[in-house]
C-alpha cells in the first residue's frame, strides 16, 4: 500500500516520516513492540522533559559501565540531539496535538529504543556516539519553537524531515544490532553512509534555523502585532499563551548556557564512590528538611568528576518530577560562570523549566525585571512550586569564584533553605582557605572527603591504557612493559587523577621502551613539577608560539575556536598588511608545542588550559613549587591581546564588500590561478582537497576551474584577504540550493 501512494504522487514529510516509523516498527519483535506502544501512550499523555534527556543519557553511561567497569563516558554526546527531538515531541502535546502528536512521541521512543540498544554495540558505539554529536552540534534547539511553529509550513517540514533522517538511521542501527558479530561487520554504516547522515542532518538543521531566524526577525518586527496574530493562528490559546509565558520568565532567569560545561566533565569518566559514601546517600534521601552535603578533596582529584557524576546518579533516582535536579558547573576561563547572578539565575531556571505552566510568574517577571533578590527569589518560587517540591542543587567550582561573588551564592542558597526543602550538594578543595569548608549559612552541613586511595583511579588508569594502545597514541615494544607503566602510576597517583592523566599523555611521546622506562623511574612528585617538565619538553617545538598561545588562551573572555586561534596566531601585531602565508597550515601541530596541558574540545573545538590548577601555575600562584615556572602576568597577556585585536581591525581588507554576479568560465587558467586562492578557501581540509584537484587539472586540457568552484563543497565564509562574489542558484538536480563563489584580491588578476 505504501509503495501504491509513493508511486501515486509525492508524499509530504509528514506522511513519508509516518511510514519509516511504521517500517521502524514492522522489524522489531513483540516484546519490543509492546514496549514501543506502552512507552508511545504514555508519552502522548506526558510527553518527555528536559529531565528524560538526562535520564537517558546517563542510562546509557550506567549500562556502559556494568558491562565494562571504568569505561569511556559517550552519554553526553548525545545531549543536543536528545533535546532537539524532546522539544519536537512536546511540541506536538502543546501546539498540534493529533496525529503529529504521535508521530512525535513515536520518534522519541523509537530513539529511545535505538541507544539504549547500542551500548551492547561496544565497538560501534564510539563512531555512532561522535556522528550523533556533530549533528547535535546544529540539532534544531529553539526555546521559542512553539511560538514560531504554526506560522510556517516550511518549518514543520522542514522539522518532519530533520527526524526522518533521525528514523533512518535508527532503523539501521537497530537491523545491525539483530545480527552476528559478523552480520554487524558488513551492516554497519561505512564512512561514507556516515557522512551523508551528518551531511543531510546538517542541512536541514541549517533551513530550520534560517526559517527560525526569519520567523524571529518578522516577531521582533511585528512585536505584540505578531504575539497576538499566534494567538489566533491556533485553537489552544491558552497553550499558545502559556509557552509565550514560560519563554519571558526562564529567559529573565538566565540565558547561559549551563550544559556544555556538565557535557565536558562528564564525558571525563565514571565513579564509583557514590555507592560507598554514606553521607551521600544519607544526603540523597533525607526527608523534608533541608540539607547540604559539601564534597571535599585535594588539587586534580576528581571532584568536578564526581559532581559530574552526582547528577546523572540524582536523574536515574525515583523522585520523579517532584525531586528536580538542577546544576551548574563554574569555569575559571569563563569569567560570566563566576558571577553570582548568572549561577543564581541559571539554577532558578533550572528549577522553573520543570513546570508546565509559567503564568503566574509571568506578570511578576515583568514587573521586578531581572530576578535577583532573596525576597524577590522567594516570592518567585512561592508563586510556581508546589508544597511538595524537594530539589536538589549540584554546585561546583564555586570556589573559582571571586570571595564576594561566592558569599553572595552561599548567602542566597542559605535564604532558601530555611523557607524550601532544599538539598545542596558543593564542591570544595581541601588545600585551600576557602569559605566552602565552613559554609556556615547553609543547613544540615555534612562533608564526605575523597580518599588518596580512590578506586576509581586505578579504573582509569587500566581504561586509559586501553584506549591509547588501541588508538596507537601508545606504543611499546615489550607487552609486560604495560604492567609496569600501571604499577608505577598507581604508586604515584596520591589520589590525583589530573596528575595520572598528564602523567598517561606524557609516556606517548616517549618513542621507545627504554624511554619509557625512564620516565617512570622520575616522575614529578606533584602538579607543578608535571607542568614544568611537559612545559620543558615540548617547548622544544617551538618556544615562541608556546608563549603566545598560553597568553592568548590564559586572558580569553572565552574559550577560543581551533579556526579563531589560527586567525589570532597569524597576526603580527602593529602590521596591518594582510598576509595569507602567515596562516598556519596546521593549528595542531602548534598547539604540541604546549603539551598535553592545552585541549581541545571533542564537540565544540574550543581551546582551553588543561585545568585551572594550570592557570593558577601559569601566573606563580604556587608559592612553594620550586621549579622553573613558565611565568605570565596578565598585564603582559592582556597587552599581547590587545595587540592583536587592535592590528586586526585595522586590516584595509575589511572594506571589501558582497556583490552578485555568474560564475566566470576557467578553462586553461587553473594552472595560474594564484597561491592567494588556495590559501583563502577556508578550512586546511578544503584547501588540500583543491590542491589535488589543481595538481589532476593540469593533466586535463581545457578543466574549468570556474566549474569546480561552483561544487557545494566549497560553501564557504568570507576571509579578511577575500573579496567574494555569490549568487544563490538551483543546482541540476533540482534539490536544494549552492551558493557559486570567485576570489579576487589587488594582485590577482584572472577575473
Amino acid at each position: 500500500m505504501s509503495l501504491a501512494l509513493q508511486k501515486a504522487a509525492p508524499l509530504t514529510a509528514e506522511v513519508r516520516l509516518g511510514l519509516a516509523i511504521s517500517q521502524f516498527e514492522a522489524e522489531l519483535s513483540a516484546e519490543q513492540k509492546a514496549a514501543l506502544h506502552k512507552d508511545k501512550t504514555a508519552l502522548c499523555k506526558s510527553p518527555p522533559t528536559i529531565r528524560d534527556v538526562m535520564q537517558l543519557t546517563a542510562e546509557i553511561d550506567r549500562r556502559a559501565a556494568e558491562k565494562s567497569r571504568g569505561r569511556r563516558c559517550f552519554g553526553p554526546r548525545f545531549t543536543n540531539v536528545l533535546q532537539a527531538i524532546q522539544q519536537f515531541a512536546a511540541l506536538g502535546d502543546v501546539v498540534v496535538g493529533g496525529s503529529q502528536n504521535i508521530l512525535a512521541c513515536g520518534v522519541w521512543s523509537l530513539v529511545r529504543m535505538t541507544l539504549l540498544s547500542i551500548v551492547n554495540l561496544s565497538s560501534y558505539l564510539d563512531k555512532i556516539s561522535a556522528l550523533l554529536m556533530m549533528a547535535g552540534k546544529s540539532a534544531p534547539r529553539y526555546e521559542e519553537m512553539a511560538l514560531l511553529y504554526p506560522r510556517s509550513r516550511n518549518l514543520q517540514s522542514q522539522l518532519f524531515e530533520y527526524f526522518l533522517v533521525v528514523v533512518r538511521l535508527c532503523q539501521q542501527i537497530i537491523k545491525m544490532s539483530k545480527t552476528s558479530v559478523i552480520g554487524q561487520l558488513l551492516s554497519f554504516p561505512s564512512e561514507a553512509d556516515l557522512k551523508s547522515y551528518q551531511s543531510n542532518l546538517d542541512q536541514w538543521a541549517k533551513m530550520i534555523k534560517d526559517e527560525v531566524s526569519l520567523l524571529t526577525g518578522q516577531a521582533i518586527k511585528e512585536q505584540s502585532v505578531t504575539l497576538k496574530s499566534l494567538l489566533r493562528l491556533s485553537q489552544h490559546q491558552s497553550d499558545r499563551r502559556r509557552q509565550r509565558a514560560r519563554v519571558r520568565v526562564l529567559e529573565a532567569c538566565s540565558t547561559y548556557d549551563y550544559q556544555t560545561t556538565w557535557r565536558q566533565i562528564r564525558k571525563a569518566g565514571n565513579s564509583s564512590l557514590l555507592a560507598s559514601m554514606k553521607e551521600y546517600q544519607s544526603w540523597k534521601t533525607w526527608g523534608i528538611r533541608s540539607r547540604t552535603l559539601v564534597c571535599a578533596g585535594k588539587l586534580g582529584s576528581g571532584k568536578s568528576v564526581l559532581l559530574a557524576n552526582v547528577v546523572d546518579d540524582l536523574n536515574l533516582g525515583p523522585m520523579g518530577g517532584k525531586s528536580p535536579v538542577a546544576y551548574f558547573f563554574c569555569r575559571h576561563d569563563i569569567p560570566e560562570s563566576l558571577k553570582a547572578e548568572i549561577i543564581l539565575g541559571s539554577l532558578l531556571r533550572q528549577l522553573l523549566q520543570t513546570i508546565s505552566d509559567l503564568t503566574p510568574a509571568e506578570k511578576f517577571v515583568e514587573e521586578v525585571g531581572f530576578v535577583r533578590d532573596p525576597e524577590k527569589v522567594e516570592k518567585l518560587l512561592q508563586l510556581q512550586i508546589p508544597h511538595d517540591f524537594k530539589p536538589y542543587f549540584v554546585l561546583d567550582g564555586l570556589d573559582e569564584c571571586d570571595g564576594p561573588q561566592a558569599q553572595e551564592v552561599l548567602k542566597i542558597l542559605g535564604y532558601l533553605q530555611e523557607r524550601f526543602p532544599l538539598r545542596v550538594c558543593i564542591s570544595s578543595r581541601l588545600d585551600s582557605a576557602n569559605v566552602l569548608l565552613n559554609p556556615g549559612g547553609l543547613a544540615g552541613q555534612s562533608v564526605v572527603t575523597i580518599p588518596e586511595d580512590n578506586p576509581d583511579i586505578g579504573d582509569f588508569i587500566n581504561t586509559t591504557l586501553a584506549v591509547f594502545l588501541q588508538s596507537g597514541k601508545l606504543k611499546i615494544g615489550n607487552p609486560t612493559l604495560i604492567l609496569e607503566i600501571e604499577d608505577a602510576l598507581l604508586r604515584g597517583a596520591q589520589g590525583m587523577f589530573l596528575w595520572v592523566a598528564l602523567q598517561l599523555e606524557s609516556l606517548c611521546a616517549s618513542k621507545t621502551d627504554e624511554q619509557i622506562r625512564l620516565t617512570l623511574s622520575d616522575l614529578p612528585k606533584d602538579l607543578p613539577q608535571t607542568f614544568s617538565r611537559i612545559l620543558r619538553e615540548s617547548g622544544e617545538l617551538g618556544f615562541d608560539y608556546q608563549q603566545k598561545i598560553l597568553e592568548l588562551v590564559l586572558v580569553a573572555q572565552r574559550p577560543l575556536t581551533t579556526d579563531e586561534l589560527r586567525e589570532v596566531l597569524s597576526v603580527v601585531p602593529g602590521d596591518t598588511n594582510w598576509d595569507p602565508s602567515r596562516l598556519l597550515n596546521d593549528v595542531h601541530s602548534a598547539l604540541a608545542c604546549c603539551g598535553c596541558l592545552i585541549t581541545v574540545d571533542e564537540e565544540d573545538l574550543t581551546v582551553r588550559l588543561v585545568h585551572h590548577s594550570f592557570k593558577q601555575f601559569l601566573l606563580g600562584e604556587f608559592t612553594d613549587q620550586g621549579t622553573a615556572a613558565c611565568r605570565i602576568t596578565t598585564e603582559e597577556a592582556n597587552g599581547c591581546m590587545g595587540d592583536i585585536i587592535v592590528t586586526y581591525l585595522n586590516y584595509p581588507v575589511f572594506e571589501t564588500q558582497l556583490s552578485s554576479t555568474v560564475v566566470p568560465q576557467l578553462q586553461g587558467l587553473a594552472d595560474t590561478a594564484p597561491h592567494t586562492v588556495i590559501r583563502s578557501m577556508g578550512t586546511p581540509s578544503h584547501i588540500q582537497r583543491l590542491a589535488l584537484k589543481l595538481l589532476e587539472s593540469r593533466r586535463k586540457p581545457g578543466f574549468n576551474m570556474g566549474g569546480f568552484l561552483r561544487m557545494p563543497a566549497f560553501i564557504l565564509l568570507p576571509h579578511p584577504s577575500t573579496n567574494f562574489t555569490s549568487s544563490r542558484t538551483q543546482n541540476n538536480s533540482g534539490h536544494g540550493t549552492f551558493f557559486s563563489i570567485h576570489h579576487y584580491t589587488q594582485d590577482c588578476e584572472w577575473l
